[in-house]
């Protein structure tokens, strides 16, 4: 009765620690996961956003309100944050102008996902200073 009390008080705390590491590895396996498939992600809206850029042939720093107006004619809406003019064209026209960018974003994105997307552009004065694909979603 000794041995037997002695094995369950000594075996005890192990299947408890067993149960404990079990949860502590799900956990951990968990946030792996979700690093990687966010690091995935802002590597593919990293890439798009350049290869958006080659295919518009817009180059941030070079061209100027005037050859963006003469590419992609007027904006669907413009607006101006935190100082910067800001131009915004729906993805799906665009790509009705341009087949170049209909086949770069083809390549990059679903058809349904294309829909959703907004090509942004801002200007610090006339210069472009920054060019990037975004959801529609987010204004």
């Amino acid at each position: 009765m000794k041995k037997t009390l002695l094995v369950a008080l000594t075996t005890l705390p192990l299947f408890a620690n067993a149960g404990l590491m079990d949860s502590l590895t799900d956990s951990v396996t968990s946030s792996v996961k979700d690093a990687a498939n966010t690091a995935v992600s802002g590597a593919m809206d990293s890439a798009s956003n350049e290869a958006i850029k080659h295919a518009l042939d817009i180059k941030e720093g070079g061209s100027n309100k005037q050859a963006v107006k003469d590419k992609l004619g007027a904006p669907a809406s413009t607006k101006t944050e935190a100082g910067l003019e800001v131009w915004t064209y729906d993805l799906d026209a665009l790509n009705k102008a341009s087949p170049m960018l209909a086949e770069t974003t083809k390549t990059l994105l679903k058809d349904t996902e294309a829909a959703k997307k907004n090509v942004v552009i801002k200007f610090e004065g006339e210069t472009v200073k920054k060019v990037e694909l975004t959801d529609k979603a987010q204004g």
